[in-house]
């Protein structure tokens, strides 16, 4: 039974003593199989800024990956062999090569393709999927090649037993709202006749936790669907860099803007698991001993 931590929009320079906390209770107290950070090391993506935070997490990359966010995607370089890529970020994840973390990176790609990957864990596919450039340009960012690549990895197994991993949100409510840039993203997630090819998008950017009951390809914002035709839907960029309000973009049937939070999911079998938000106050530093669960979900498949 692996068990899997998200946090979003929370390491870096400036943030306090909030993203430190998290990521050593989740070592102490939270048996990890694997962190995802969910994108954004502030300020700007840079050398510094990843020094930082190294820092906050120990020194320790063995189980983590990052999908990148726009912030990483600040710091960028071009060539004609890898394209646009976010140069500190590669820089960084390149040190920490797997075994050593759990981020590759395939240099044969151009762009943020070179950051897409996949992970089978417990009977189920963990996909990560690069979104860095999307507050500006749509998803897949001109490379085609990734809408085929995301088909191809969410169908190469059978069933629904996927996650799909990225920054950037179709749905989300806070200072930046549902994320259009991704919708193809969105839909490259389901078959041609609309049946859902995963159970569950999980992303950060708004600053703040949205959760989406089960929705359709076609029109996400509209009311939730039967779990069998639709996909859950999980924000969580409250990682630690202060709380968006909800003023913009679809609303959620959970919301929270008031605490730092984390997302955990127990992949209890390959037809199951467990979907928990967990608050560690609004504090900082933190004056929690152990998160509270405000919100949880069960996916049956």
């Amino acid at each position: 039974m692996a068990v899997i931590y998200f946090t979003a929009d929370g390491a870096g320079r400036g943030m306090g003593e909030v993203p430190a906390f998290i990521y050593r209770w989740m070592r102490a107290h939270g048996s990890p199989s694997l962190i995802v950070n969910g994108g954004d090391i502030y300020k700007h993506g840079r050398a510094k800024d990843f020094a930082q935070f190294l820092e906050q997490i120990d020194g320790n990359t063995a189980d983590m990956c990052e999908t990148a966010g726009n912030h990483d995607w600040e710091t960028t370089s071009r060539a004609p062999d890898t394209g646009i890529i976010p140069s500190e970020y590669e820089a960084f994840w390149t040190q920490f090569a797997p075994p050593r973390s759990r981020q590759p990176i395939d240099r044969t790609k151009r762009g943020g393709a070179r950051y897409d990957h996949f992970i089978d864990m417990d009977g189920w596919r963990l996909v990560f999927v690069d979104t860095g450039p999307c507050n500006d340009e749509r998803w897949p960012v001109g490379d085609l090649d990734r809408v085929t690549w995301l088909r191809r990895t969410l169908t190469a197994t059978p069933g629904r037993a996927k996650i799909v991993f990225a920054h950037h949100s179709r749905l989300s409510r806070g200072k930046h709202g549902d994320v259009r840039n991704v919708d193809e993203l969105w839909k490259a997630m389901f078959a041609s006749d609309g049946t859902p090819l995963a159970a569950l998008s999980m992303s950060g950017h708004d600053h703040n936790v949205s959760v989406y009951t089960p929705r359709g390809r076609d029109n996400p914002e509209a009311a939730s669907r039967d779990a069998a035709q639709g996909i859950w839907v999980v924000v969580n960029g409250a990682g630690g860099h202060g709380h968006d309000m909800g003023f913009r973009g679809t609303r959620p049937e959970h919301f929270d803007s008031d605490n730092f939070c984390a997302t955990r999911i127990t992949l209890i079998d390959g037809r199951s698991a467990d979907v928990e938000i967990l608050s560690f106050g609004h504090n900082d530093p933190p004056r929690v001993a152990q998160p509270s669960v405000t919100h949880r979900f069960e996916i049956r498949l």
